[in-house]
């Protein structure tokens, strides 16, 4: 028995890279090499694909093709969690065929899921949206204005909740499919600390505080250095459009989705 693709979490609504993602986990095979005609970034969807194929056959010139794919494919940083996971399959599989090449595998599903969605952290930032370094925790002034990143891996936020009640979040900047997203604090309303949570496509896990605190000013003039608060994750997903970033909870810094 061998673990196939785990769930992505893919929804219907992500862009490409969560599209070739489900035909894979789906063993559609064909569909994907078709999907991936002429893109730059095919080559760990091409493996993928032909490692899929010589599960399904079985055949000995099908595990040579997958050999040459797997072979061709590059080096895949965490952040892009989706190809990352095909390729660490793709590998995987194949090792264990060379190591029994006459083995009929049953192929399960994948445990887990190759892009968990969360939110871990916040990130104090500045007008420029530069990372405020020297806060012991994400806070700011109880008058408000505090510009706030976002920090884990999501791919499409959807509402924001102040305290588990959905509200009309001041955004600032874009709000990029699998990129961070950065909030402008309201005024404290006699509150200590806000707890942020936010909807995705997916169902996304995590809470993160952001406190009022009067006795410094959290939006001052910013070093070039980036620091984050305590706690806090990696950004948004890869521009590469895998889900970090928002990035993925584990791996390089990003990296989002997420799709």
């Amino acid at each position: 028995m061998v673990r196939w693709v785990p769930i992505g979490p893919i929804g219907p609504n992500d862009p490409t890279s969560g599209q070739r993602y489900l035909l894979l986990q789906q063993f559609q095979c064909d569909a994907l090499v078709q999907s991936v005609e002429g893109a730059e970034d095919a080559a760990v969807w091409l493996a993928g694909a032909a490692v899929c194929k010589a599960l399904q056959s079985g055949s000995q010139q099908d595990w040579q093709r997958a050999s040459i794919a797997v072979a061709a494919t590059p080096r895949i940083p965490q952040t892009q969690c989706l190809e990352f996971r095909v390729a660490a399959t793709s590998a995987s599989l194949l090792a264990q065929h060379r190591s029994n090449p006459d083995a009929v595998f049953t192929v399960e599903p994948g445990q887990g899921e190759a892009c968990p969605r969360q939110l871990v952290g916040l990130t104090v930032v500045d007008e420029e949206l530069r990372p405020i370094p020297g806060l012991a925790r994400a806070s700011g002034p109880g008058s408000g204005g505090t510009i706030v990143r976002l920090d884990g891996y999501y791919v499409r936020v959807g509402d924001v909740l102040f305290d588990g009640v959905p509200v009309d979040a001041e955004f600032v900047g874009a709000r990029d499919d699998y990129r961070p997203v950065y909030l402008r604090m309201p005024s404290s309303g006699g509150r200590d600390s806000i707890r942020i949570s936010i909807t995705d496509t997916v169902d996304i896990a995590g809470t993160v505080t952001f406190f009022y605190d009067d006795t410094g000013s959290a939006t001052g003039s910013p070093p070039p250095l980036e620091t984050t608060s305590p706690g806090t994750g990696t950004p948004g997903r890869s521009p590469s459009n895998t889900p970090s970033p928002t990035a993925p909870p584990s791996g390089d810094a990003s990296p989002t989705a997420a799709p």
